[in-house]
């Protein structure tokens, strides 16, 4: 079964002479409902039997409680015009997710309002999308993600590997204890930089460097990609796999992923991605090998040849 988007949702309501309401989809636990109220309202409402936290005043977002003939409670989010409706339809989609699976009907409303204060900056037309090098690492990772984890692991397996939007050392930890560490170079260029003593170093694990070559192009290029149209597709890959959908949008929100409009006009076009075994005859520098005194550094290393060209760099593959 396909389920409508919220936009979707949203444009049939518009068009409807019958229907101001319409549940996000059938399957979701909570009673979430899109909602369009002429000439040029959209909102998202969540009926509960729990009386919602009191909402927190936002400029550009309206937030409403009350309680219903029947003894249930209505809390609804919504916005007048199209300005923000890109942005807004993020923080449905968002909502959406995050209370798809482990949130019920009694805590939902205090949920629904925490994941508004993580978009209030934004909302309120305060936060600047990511910068092009942001851009382009962000876009290095998530084609790891799609290309080397995906296929050769479970969905929920390959999603929370990816550790490097919380601080990890490495991008990737492996369920074998792999370490997988993503840059994005142009093609043509035999140099990276490195960040700290410890991002090569994976202790007694395995690391891999695995190199993603993007050209900058177009957006209507032929194999051009942005960093939006990239996680779009990754969500349809997890459609299916709430859990999975939800640990992957919870590592965009930290890795500092937000919709934005710039985000849109950065296009890349994968040209491969290069494994790298980093071991002891790799270039790096780790914390045991420089001299004592050395707290930390940052350095470039010349690259060295690749593994082979078929080997994906992921030792478990289910």
């Amino acid at each position: 079964m396909t389920t409508a988007t919220i936009e979707e949702l949203w444009q049939s309501l518009r068009t409807s002479t019958s229907h101001v309401h319409r549940r996000v989809d059938s399957t979701h636990p909570l009673e979430l409902y899109a909602e369009f109220d002429p000439p040029d309202q959209y909102g998202l409402v969540l009926f509960s039997h729990r009386e919602p936290p009191e909402p927190r005043p936002l400029r550009s977002l309206h937030m409403d409680r009350g309680l219903r003939p029947d003894g249930r409670w209505w809390l609804r989010l919504s916005i007048e015009g199209r300005t923000l409706q890109a942005v807004f339809a993020g923080l449905c989609r968002d909502i959406i997710v995050f209370t798809r699976a482990n949130v019920g009907d009694d805590a939902a409303g205090a949920v629904i309002l925490s994941r508004v204060d993580r978009w209030r900056k934004l909302l309120q037309g305060e936060l600047r999308g990511l910068s092009e090098p942001e851009l382009r690492g962000l876009i290095g990772e998530l084609f790891v993600l799609e290309t080397d984890l995906m296929p050769a692991l479970s969905a929920i397996d390959a999603v929370s590997s990816w550790n490097g939007p919380f601080g990890a050392a490495q991008d990737f930890t492996l369920p074998t204890g792999q370490r997988v560490e993503a840059k994005a170079l142009p093609r043509g260029v035999n140099s990276c930089r490195i960040n700290g003593l410890g991002q090569l170093d994976p202790g007694a694990d395995t690391l891999v460097l695995a190199v993603v070559r993007l050209d900058q192009t177009g957006v209507d290029a032929d194999g051009a990609t942005t960093a939006t149209r990239l996680i779009d597709r990754l969500r349809d890959q997890l459609v299916s796999e709430p859990f999975a959908l939800n640990e992957f949008d919870s590592r965009l929100a930290a890795a500092g992923w937000h919709e934005h409009p710039d985000h849109d006009r950065f296009a890349v076009r994968l040209m491969g991605i290069e494994h790298h075994a980093v071991d002891a005859a790799f270039p790096r520098l780790i914390r045991a090998t420089v001299p004592d005194g050395v707290l930390e550094a940052d350095y470039e290393i010349a690259l060295p040849p690749a593994l082979n060209a078929g080997d994906a760099g992921v030792e478990d593959r289910t």
